[in-house]
């Protein structure tokens, strides 16, 4: 089948273990065969007991016993395989995803919502692995279904054409119902995200709605979303109830003409009454194989959709990832250089023609206006975007050379507002560097160790959410610190001052000073504090880039460009 060819190829997002799962196929196969015996032996114990010939009767028994327990063991040696998969495919998926959302471009987030990613952890990836049991039980009732057909055909021509007859309709009724099923199931999922979507802008933007009057609407948009989840929700249920109960009457109704059948086959033809037992045991056999082979088949339709979710995440065609080079060379001074850089965001300029270089071991300031492309030069220096003219180098080596690796561990960033983790500060600073003699000379060097030794749990005090229990001097502080255990080389400040106190401000423009001897440093400011302690002042002004050694320079030019225009 064709989606069938579809599943295997996107189940291969990770290494695919081929031994366990034939293994666990083919105990499948085993556990289905052992099965079959079952109304063989019930019948043969019937014809047996019929005639006195008890001896045989009591043979049959303990074989049909013995194959009880053999087909217990062999589904437990199933189950066993199953669960080490599920575990494997599991990890190895939620390990993918983690990754691909550290190492994608932002324009990974722009195209996978955060409400979507929500529905991937919770219930994609872990559908993702039940898969392979359903793919399992399919592949194998259908094995069973053309055995029976085989044993009943053996056992009378006449049943197995009644037999399949009713099979064909019942299968037809199944498919078309699952196919309805498939699509609002998929329908529900994409208002599963949006409602994931709305709660994760609500969680970000509370302050916003606590002092704007937009709770009305968004409570609005939040139950439109709901509405039509609810309504793709219950014609699902529809389809799924038309599978579990009408489709029940085509196997009831030809069990009484069975039934029926073989009444008129003993009256008339003397036919013993182990081959009742015989076509009745194999009719239920096949209609209990039915029935998971198209719950499977349902489930897989059903499992098709998250796999298409994960499938589609984990292979987002990143236009960053075949740019990154192989370059390995950690001897990295910090000399920058832009030369005619332009980044076109919707048809227009954000940079034009950006022309600048940056000495190590120097502070650097950028000033502009709001607007002004400050931020995106940053982005583009962090390579989050693909640079759409020119060129940026790093100790003159194009910075798309370096390997993520390499690039990564010498550049950072500490932003206005920093984010850190639930954890305590050590968790915190350890997730960087785990030496915890560094984490407290790095911590005494930008000045916050004093002021963690007097909390009451030192370094081991838990940060609350995004480190709630913090000032915002404290929190940048401590950022400055996660920075500086990166050993990077160069340090990029994004309006990290914006709106400290004046004492923590000239605290970290002397802290800025200090370690300029061993980094370089780019600050993204408008303070005029910062701005004339720096080596060097970038100005960016409608998408284009001016330097100046010093504030009276850069005054004096905007004075001039004013006084030009008045």
């Amino acid at each position: 089948m064709k989606f069938m060819k579809k599943i295997f190829l996107q189940i291969q997002v990770v290494p695919f273990k081929k031994w366990m799962t034939i293994a666990m196929f083919f105990s499948c196969i085993l556990g289905y065969v052992i099965m079959a015996f079952f109304p063989y032996f019930a019948s043969q114990i019937i014809n047996y007991a019929t005639v006195s010939n008890f001896s045989l009767a009591f043979m049959n028994t303990i074989w049909l016993g013995l194959s009880y327990i053999l087909y217990e063991c062999v589904f437990y040696i199933n189950y066993y395989l199953y669960s080490k998969l599920q575990e494997y495919y599991c990890t190895a998926l939620y390990d993918k995803l983690f990754h691909k959302i550290y190492t994608s471009s932002r324009g990974f987030s722009s195209s996978v919502d955060k409400g979507k990613i929500l529905s991937l952890v919770g219930d994609d990836i872990v559908n993702f692995c039940l898969l392979l049991d359903s793919l399992t039980v399919f592949l194998s009732t259908i094995f069973m279904v053309f055995l029976v057909f085989f044993l009943v055909f053996k056992a009378h021509f006449i049943f197995a054409i009644i037999i399949l007859i009713s099979t064909i309709f019942y299968i037809l009724f199944i498919i078309y119902n699952t196919k309805r099923y498939t699509l609002y199931f998929s329908k529900q999922k994409r208002q599963h995200d949006f409602s994931n979507n709305i709660y994760v802008e609500e969680l970000n933007a509370l302050k916003e709605i606590k002092t704007l009057p937009i709770q009305d609407k968004l409570w609005k948009k939040l139950h439109t979303v709901l509405n039509r989840y609810t309504r793709a929700y219950y014609r699902k249920r529809k389809y799924l109830v038309r599978n579990q109960n009408t489709s029940n009457l085509f196997p009831q109704y030809t069990k009484v003409v069975l039934y029926l059948v073989l009444l008129g086959f003993m009256v008339y033809f003397h036919s013993p009454i182990g081959m009742v037992v015989l076509i009745i045991g194999y009719y239920d056999q096949l209609m209990e194989c039915l029935s998971e082979l198209l719950t499977s088949y349902q489930e897989i339709k059903e499992y098709t959709v998250s796999i298409e979710r994960v499938f589609y995440t984990l292979n987002y065609n990143d236009s960053l990832d075949s740019l990154f080079g192989q370059y390995e060379g950690n001897e990295v001074y910090g000399a920058i250089d832009f030369r005619k850089v332009s980044y076109l965001y919707n048809s227009k300029y954000v940079l034009n023609q950006v022309s600048f270089s940056i000495q190590p071991n120097t502070l650097n300031v950028i000033v502009g206006e709001s607007g002004s492309g400050k931020t995106t030069l940053f982005d583009l220096l962090l390579r989050f975007y693909p640079i759409s003219e020119g060129k940026i180098y790093l100790d003159g080596r194009d910075i798309y050379d370096y390997s993520s690796r390499i690039y990564a561990s010498n550049i950072t960033m500490v932003k206005q507002n920093p984010f850190f983790y639930n954890m305590s500060i050590y968790q915190n600073l350890r997730l960087v560097n785990g030496n915890k003699k560094k984490q407290v000379a790095v911590c005494k060097e930008v000045g916050i160790h004093d002021f963690i030794m007097s909390l009451k749990k030192n370094y081991s005090t838990v940060l609350r959410q995004n480190a709630r229990n913090l000032s915002g001097g404290q929190k940048q502080l401590l950022a400055i610190a996660r920075a500086l255990l990166t050993d990077a080389e160069i340090l990029l400040m994004d309006d990290i001052m914006a709106s400290l106190d004046p004492k923590t401000t000239l605290h970290i423009i002397s802290l800025l000073k200090r370690l300029k001897i061993d980094h370089t440093i780019l600050v993204i400011t408008n303070r005029e504090d910062l701005i004339r302690e720096a080596d060097q002042i970038i100005y960016l002004e409608n998408g284009r880039a001016s330097c100046y050694k010093t504030m009276e320079e850069w005054k004096s030019h905007i004075n001039y460009e004013e006084s030009d225009l008045i």
